[in-house]
C-alpha cells in the first residue's frame, strides 16, 4: 500500500536503531570463536547465531504507535479534515475544562467490547489472551493495577480514575448471544498498513472484520501490523468513518498470555491506544523533540519527546529541565509496558468528556447484558433481491429468515408488499435449530419502470404468535429503468449524477466516480476519480451505463475521452509499481459477469506524461480519445458498459464525452459470412469474418502458379473480425485466397491491379 505524507515509506520490524556493524561484530566475534569446529558443527551454530541476533534485534524493538501519524496523513490528504480536527480540539478542551470544576465522582460506567481477531492463524490470540486484555484494561482505567504504588511520590495526588469497566460484549447487535470474539482467518503472512486506522482490516471486503454497531461497541482489531507499528487508533470526532472508528492492535502486544511477546506484554498498548480513542494525545504531543504543543492537559509535564525503554527517576528533558521532569510512566508516553503505571486526573476529565459527549451511547448499550431467548422467535434478517438497479421486469424475491427461538422452528408464514400494493404471502417449512438460518425465494411479480420499496415480514413461527415481533420486519429499495437504444451519449452536463438510468459499484462505501464541474473536452463536466485522495490499493469502482438494447445491429462500437496523470514519476518507478487502472467491461447478465475488453494503466494511461504530486486538472490538450469495439462481447443482445477505476494512490482520472453507436455490415460479408476486399486491390487485401468460424485453421494465399506466398492463423484475427494481407511487393495477376479449416477448406479468386 502507497504511504505518503506521515508515513514511513521504509519501515523494519527489525529496529533500525541498531546498526549494520553491531550484528557484524557479533558474527565477526563468534565465528573466530568456532573457526576450529568441524564444518557441520559450525553451520549449526553459525545458523543459531544468526537466529537468535535476529530474535534478539527484534525484541527489543522500539514501541511505535501510527494513530498521529494517520490522523496527520488523512489532513494532508484532504485538508478539509484539518478543521474538523480542530474543532474537535477545542470541544474537547473546553469540556474537560468544565469537568475539572465539578467535584462529583463519575458514574461507573460498562463498555461492551467486541475484538476481531484477523489473522493467518486465528488460534494464534487464545480466549485467555482476550480475557487477559480486558482484565488489564478494567484495571488501569480503574487505577487498580498493582504497579500504581510505582508513579513517584510528588504525582501519586494527579492520579486519575475513570470509573470505566470494559466487558466483552454478550450480545451481538441483533440480540443474540455472543463470545464478544469474531475470528476472520486472512492469507498466509498477511500484515496490515496503518494506512488509515489499519481500514484493510476493519472490511470484510479487504480481508478483515465488519466493525460490530460503533454506537453500542467499542471495536477492537487484533492483527498483524506492517512497519513496525504496535497500535494505531481511529478516535471519533476525527474524521474517520464510523464503521473505522476503533483500535488495533497487534496481536504480540495484545494481552499478558498466548501469543503476547516480550517487552510489551502486559497489554498497555491496548490501553495506551484506547486512550487516543477517547481523546488523548501522545504525553509529549507529537511536536517531534519541540516545547512548542503540548498535550491539551494541564497536569501531565510539559515533553519534548517520546521516551523509550524503562527510564530512572527523575528524568528530564529539554522542556522540563528540573525535577521532577517528565512524566515517562504515562500511559500515553512510550515506554516498555512494565515502566506504564498512570492516566491523570486531567487525562481522565477529556476521557470521561468524549465518552459522555461523542460516544455516550456507549453508556447505555446493552451490549454487556446476556440476551434471554424465547421459545418461537423467526426473524426476516435481510432481503437478498431484489436490490439496486434490476435488469428486468420481473422480480424473485430472495429473503434470509433466522430461527432465534430456543425452539426448532419448522414453519413461518412470509409476506412481501411493494411500495403500498398488496401482500404477497408464502408458507416456509423447513428445519431450522436455534440461531440458524436459511434463504426463501418468494413468489415472483412484475414491476413497471420506476423506484420501489419492498417489505418483507414474518408471521406465525411453528403456527403460533411471534414472541419477539421486533425483528420480524425488513426493508430494501430498488428501481427498474428505461432501457436505452443506440446511438447513445452521455457527457455529464446534467447536475444529477450518475445520471439517470447509470448506476455506481461502490463497495466500500468510500471515494468513487463524481461529476466534476468546468473540467471536460470541449465541455462543461465530465466523470472523475480521485485516485491521488483515495489512499487505498486495490479498491475497485464501477460507473455503469443504463441497460443499451443494440436492436440487432452488427457492429456496436464505444468512444470516449479520456485524462489522467500519476504521482509516481513513470520514468523512475519500480516495473512493480501498482498503477491506477481504467478498464471497460461489458455485462449482458446485469452485472453477474462481464467481459474485459480495455485496460490501461501507468504510461499507457496518462494523457500528462510527468508526475503530479498536486491534483491533476487536465488543460485542452490534455485529453485523448479512446475506442472499444464491443460487437464480439454483447453478441446481439442487451448489454451495459461498466468503466472501471482500479485505485492504486496515484492522480486523478477523467472520462467525458461517451458515444456508443451502430455500424451496419456491408451486406454481402452478412449473406456469405466472409469478405475479401478491396477486390481488385491494388496491395492492402483484408479478409474479414462476419463470425470467426470456430474451426479455422489458417488464411494462406498462393499465386496463380499454386506458389505459396504468405499465410495467417486464426489466432491473428484482429478488431472488427479481420485479418490483413499485403500484396503491394507482389506482381499484379491472379491469385488465390485460400481458407484452411479443420475439415474442409475454401478458395476465394483475388485480382491484383496497379
Amino acid at each position: 500500500m502507497k504511504k505518503r505524507s506521515g508515513i514511513h515509506r521504509d519501515a523494519f520490524f527489525i529496529d533500525t536503531t541498531f546498526p549494520y556493524s553491531f550484528f557484524r561484530d557479533v558474527y565477526i566475534r563468534r565465528f573466530f570463536l568456532v573457526s576450529s569446529f568441524p564444518k557441520l558443527t559450525f553451520l549449526r551454530y553459525f545458523f543459531i547465531i544468526l537466529f537468535t541476533s535476529f530474535y534478539g534485534l527484534t525484541a527489543v524493538a522500539q514501541r511505535k504507535c501510527g494513530t498521529a501519524e494517520v490522523i496527520q496523513q488523512r489532513v494532508n490528504e484532504n485538508p478539509r479534515l484539518l478543521q474538523i480536527v480542530q474543532q474537535n480540539e477545542r470541544q474537547m478542551m473546553l469540556g474537560q475544562a468544565q469537568r475539572a470544576k465539578v467535584e462529583a465522582i463519575p458514574q461507573t460506567v460498562s463498555i461492551p467490547v467486541v475484538v476481531h481477531i484477523v489473522l493467518d492463524d486465528t488460534s494464534a490470540v487464545t480466549y485467555n489472551q482476550v480475557l487477559s486484555q480486558i482484565d488489564v484494561l478494567n484495571r488501569d482505567y480503574n487505577a487498580a493495577n498493582t504497579d500504581i504504588s510505582q508513579v513517584p511520590a510528588v504525582w501519586q495526588p494527579l492520579i486519575g480514575n475513570t470509573r470505566i469497566n470494559f466487558c466483552l460484549a454478550q450480545r451481538t447487535p441483533d440480540g443474540e448471544p455472543t463470545s464478544g470474539i469474531v475470528k476472520v482467518k486472512t492469507a498466509a503472512g498477511q500484515s496490515f498498513s496503518i494506512n488509515s486506522g489499519a481500514a484493510d482490516a476493519k472490511y470484510n471486503s479487504t480481508g478483515g472484520s465488519d466493525a460490530w454497531d460503533h454506537s453500542k461497541y467499542l471495536n477492537i482489531w487484533v492483527t498483524r501490523l506492517s512497519g513496525n507499528y504496535l497500535g494505531v487508533a481511529a478516535p471519533p470526532g476525527t474524521g474517520f468513518p464510523e464503521e473505522q472508528e476503533g483500535v488495533v492492535v497487534h496481536y504480540t502486544a495484545f494481552g499478558t498470555t498466548g501469543s503476547v511477546g516480550r517487552v510489551y506484554d502486559l497489554g498497555r498498548t491496548c490501553t495506551h491506544e484506547i486512550g487516543h480513542y477517547f481523546g488523548l494525545k501522545h504525553i509529549w504531543g507529537d511536536d517531534n523533540g519541540g516545547c512548542t504543543i503540548d498535550d491539551g492537559i494541564a497536569d501531565t509535564p510539559l515533553q519534548g519527546d517520546n521516551t523509550y525503554g524503562c527510564p530512572t527517576f527523575p528524568k528530564l528533558d529539554n522542556c522540563t529541565t528540573v525535577a521532577p521532569g517528565v512524566m515517562f510512566m504515562n500511559y500515553m508516553d512510550y515506554t516498555d509496558d512494565a515502566c506504564m503505571h498512570l492516566f491523570t486526573a486531567g487525562q481522565v476529565d477529556r476521557m470521561r468528556y468524549v465518552l459522555e459527549n461523542i460516544t455516550a451511547t456507549l453508556m447505555t448499550s446493552d451490549g454487556c447484558v446476556p440476551p434471554i431467548l424465547v421459545a418461537n422467535d423467526a426473524s426476516l434478517v435481510s432481503i437478498e433481491a431484489p436490490s439496486g438497479k434490476i435488469c428486468d421486469t420481473r422480480i424473485n424475491p430472495v429473503v434470509t429468515i433466522r430461527n432465534r427461538g430456543s425452539r426448532p422452528l419448522t414453519a413461518a408464514t412470509i409476506w412481501y408488499q411493494l411500495n403500498n400494493g398488496p401482500l404477497t404471502s408464502y408458507q416456509w417449512t423447513g428445519n431450522l435449530n436455534p440461531l440458524q438460518q436459511t434463504t426463501a425465494t418468494l413468489p415472483p411479480a412484475n414491476v413497471a419502470i420506476g423506484s420501489y420499496n419492498l417489505k418483507a415480514y414474518t408471521q406465525l413461527p411453528n403456527g403460533v404468535a411471534d414472541e419477539n415481533v421486533s425483528n420480524d420486519t425488513a426493508n430494501i429499495r430498488f428501481r427498474y429503468d428505461a432501457e436505452a437504444r443506440l446511438p447513445f451519449k452521455q457527457g455529464f452536463e446534467d447536475d444529477s449524477f450518475p445520471p439517470p438510468g447509470w448506476d455506481l459499484y461502490n463497495p466500500d462505501r468510500s471515494f468513487t466516480w463524481e461529476r466534476s464541474r468546468d473540467v471536460g473536452r470541449n465541455s462543461n463536466a465530465s466523470a472523475l476519480m480521485r485516485n491521488l485522495g483515495y489512499n487505498t490499493n486495490g479498491q475497485v469502482d464501477d460507473l455503469i451505463t443504463p441497460v443499451l438494447d443494440p436492436q440487432n445491429s452488427d457492429s456496436v462500437f464505444l468512444f470516449f475521452d479520456v485524462a489522467a496523470a500519476v504521482y509516481t514519476d513513470p520514468a523512475t518507478a519500480s516495473p512493480s509499481n501498482p498503477w491506477d487502472t481504467l478498464q471497460v467491461l461489458v455485462t449482458t447478465d446485469c452485472r453477474q459477469t462481464a467481459q474485459l475488453l480495455y485496460s490501461k494503466w501507468g504510461a499507457n494511461l496518462i494523457t500528462r506524461p510527468k508526475a503530479v504530486q498536486t491534483e491533476f486538472v487536465p488543460t485542452v490538450t490534455e485529453w485523448r480519445r479512446d475506442s472499444v469495439d464491443l460487437t464480439a462481447a454483447i453478441h446481439q443482445s442487451k448489454f451495459q458498459v461498466a468503466f472501471r477505476n482500479i485505485s492504486n494512490s496515484e492522480n486523478n482520472i477523467y472520462i467525458d464525452n461517451i458515444r456508443i453507436v451502430t455500424k451496419e455490415v456491408n451486406p454481402t460479408l452478412r449473406e456469405k459470412g466472409i469478405l475479401v476486399n478491396p477486390n481488385p486491390t491494388t496491395g492492402v487485401v483484408w479478409v474479414t469474418f462476419y463470425q470467426v468460424p470456430e474451426d479455422l485453421v489458417q488464411v494462406s494465399i498462393y499465386n496463380a502458379a499454386g506458389q505459396f506466398i504468405m499465410s495467417r492463423i486464426a489466432k491473428e484475427i484482429g478488431i472488427g473480425n479481420r485479418l490483413t494481407f499485403n500484396l503491394v511487393n507482389e506482381p499484379n495477376g491472379v491469385y488465390f485466397v485460400k481458407l484452411i479449416y479443420r475439415n474442409r477448406a475454401n478458395t476465394i479468386k483475388l485480382m491484383k491491379v496497379r
